[in-house]
């Protein structure tokens, strides 16, 4: 069967690049581009080891020997790699020499920093779905006699109606129920999800916007940033809007209860390929990008903000999130969050196709 080498290569989750005989970069996959943060034309214009730590003495040593007739290849771990010393990645390198009408150097980088995110993806969503079970497990327990205390309070009200205490009692009692129930619906999910539809997610994120710009009435700054060249997803439109509503309400709450000044939110949309989610690589994906200027998550509660019941917020009740992810792991997709003080970030991120790879395989 006939096949594509650059399609292979530019498929794989590991970063792959070619240089010729003086070390300067000829060739970057994807990945590359994804682990350097820039494009493969940027690159082309370096030479490997402007993208190696001069800290590195080892590593640059066996790459002075690299192009030599009895060089056999050599691989290093933990190797800082990067253009600003300041803000290195670090990564396990392997380094073979090629040859033909032209002679260089295959580079194959995997990062440190994707395989444990890889890990601790997978982690975190063990421990999700376990908890999400417990607490919907505990939630179909509490609405069966919630549902017998409600009856109760209502016969008692017909049967005592007269007797101003007992109604005042009993009305408390189904005022308590009820909200019980609306908190107890709201832990199990949606039971009947919408059918998909082909949709563009800029029409959803603008239905959200249009909502959340009347609430606040001008008092937060909504900034745009969209790709226009996004191609129309399948997607439950009801349901992906409360994605975003309850993500961009959450940020809405953070800004005005720290009273942050000029309050901002960022709404930027791209297409992003080779993305890894849970555990599958799709080729393309759109990733929709909220970030608001507020006090950030507090560290103690990052590693389980999308846990049922978790929050920061004294009003809160920890359960948008974790009913956002649920809306998107149906989409095939993830949400992902980066927060530090004054800048924190949630990107939903949808698969556009369908052909995936296990990440085992790429």
């Amino acid at each position: 069967m006939p096949t594509d080498a650059k399609t292979i290569l530019e498929s794989l989750a590991t970063a792959i690049m070619l240089t010729d005989g003086q070390y300067k970069i000829i060739y970057a996959n994807t990945s590359a581009e994804q682990l350097f943060g820039m494009s493969r034309s940027k690159l082309r214009s370096l030479k490997l080891t402007d993208l190696i730590n001069r800290h590195e003495k080892n590593l640059m040593e066996n790459l002075s020997r690299a192009l030599k007739a009895n060089f056999q290849g050599f691989s290093a771990s933990d190797i800082a790699v990067g253009i600003d010393p300041a803000h290195t990645i670090s990564v396990d390198m392997s380094i073979s020499q090629y040859s033909g009408k032209n002679k260089g150097l295959i580079v194959e980088i995997k990062s440190i920093n994707y395989q444990q995110k890889l890990s601790d993806e997978r982690q975190r969503r063990t421990q999700h779905l376990a908890a999400r079970d417990l607490i919907r497990n505990l939630a179909h327990e509490i609405k069966n006699p919630l549902g017998g205390i409600r009856g109760a309070a209502q016969l008692l009200e017909m049967t005592f109606g007269k007797a101003a205490d007992i109604t005042d009692y009993t009305k408390v009692i189904i005022e308590q129920s009820d909200r019980l129930k609306t908190l107890v619906d709201n832990l199990l999910g949606p039971q009947r999800p919408n059918p998909m539809s082909l949709a563009n997610i800029h029409y959803v994120v603008e239905k959200v916007l249009s909502l959340e710009a009347m609430a606040t009435k001008d008092k937060i700054r909504f900034e745009k940033d969209y790709d226009p060249s996004l191609p129309e997803l399948m997607l439950d439109v009801d349901a992906m809007q409360q994605t975003f509503i309850n993500i961009i309400s959450n940020a809405i709450q953070a800004l005005t209860e720290s009273n942050t000044e000029r309050p901002l939110i960022k709404i930027q949309t791209r297409a992003v390929n080779g993305m890894v989610i849970n555990g599958f690589k799709y080729p393309t994906s759109i990733c929709v990008s909220i970030t608001d200027n507020g006090p950030g998550i507090p560290e103690s509660i990052m590693p389980k903000i999308f846990y049922p019941m978790v929050t920061s917020r004294s009003k809160g009740n920890g359960l948008g999130l974790s009913i956002a992810q649920s809306i998107v792991e149906r989409h095939n997709g993830t949400i992902e969050c980066e927060s530090h003080k004054g800048k924190t970030t949630f990107s939903v991120i949808l698969p556009i196709k369908k052909d995936v790879f296990k990440s085992e395989d790429i």
